[in-house]
């Protein structure tokens, strides 16, 4: 058997990584900032709708159980007044569009929903993606060619909306 001794390359205190080096490292960290940022914007708008749904189930949910009690859907200053404390996730919004006798209509936002594409979130002073819901929908994403409850005949508008400090009378500050 054979030795063979090469040379045996040493490392001194000036030696380092070669400027390509770097620029690979360089190159490989963009690429992965590149597809993490994405994903980590789609996930968090995920979970921004999914606080809201919640939360609009929960509203909807008191509007619901208080008609039954009442014979017919509740204004929501009567909700408020019933000593019906409800508040929403931080960065939630819910507006009380209108009610019936017999329906009711709830519409919410929230600051990571994304931008509202159906043109009917400037009507409840939004920006943002809409949802819905109502006695007789589910919570539902309100969309150009499905306005939900927001173009229902017999629908009165009531001024008032939720948020994480709970309810208020009027119109949501933009």
């Amino acid at each position: 058997m054979s030795e063979h001794h090469g040379t045996r390359r040493t490392h001194s205190a000036d030696s380092g990584f070669t400027l390509i080096e770097l620029l690979v490292v360089m190159v490989v960290i963009g690429i992965l900032a590149a597809i993490a940022v994405p994903v980590f914007s789609a996930q968090r708008q995920k979970a921004a709708e999914t606080a809201l749904k919640a939360d609009l189930r929960n509203i909807a949910t008191a509007v619901r159980s208080h008609g039954l009690e009442a014979g017919s859907y509740p204004w929501a200053d009567d909700l408020n007044t019933a000593g019906t404390a409800l508040r929403t996730s931080a960065g939630v919004r819910v507006v009380v569009l209108s009610r019936s006798t017999t329906d009711f209509c709830l519409v919410g936002t929230s600051t990571g929903a994304g931008p509202d594409t159906s043109g009917y979130a400037a009507a409840a002073r939004l920006s943002t993606r809409l949802m819905y819901v109502s006695a007789t929908r589910p919570v539902s994403t309100v969309t150009s060619a499905d306005p939900g409850c927001l173009t229902a005949p017999g629908m009165q508008f009531d001024k008032g909306y939720w948020d994480q400090d709970g309810y208020h009378v009027g119109f949501p500050p933009i």
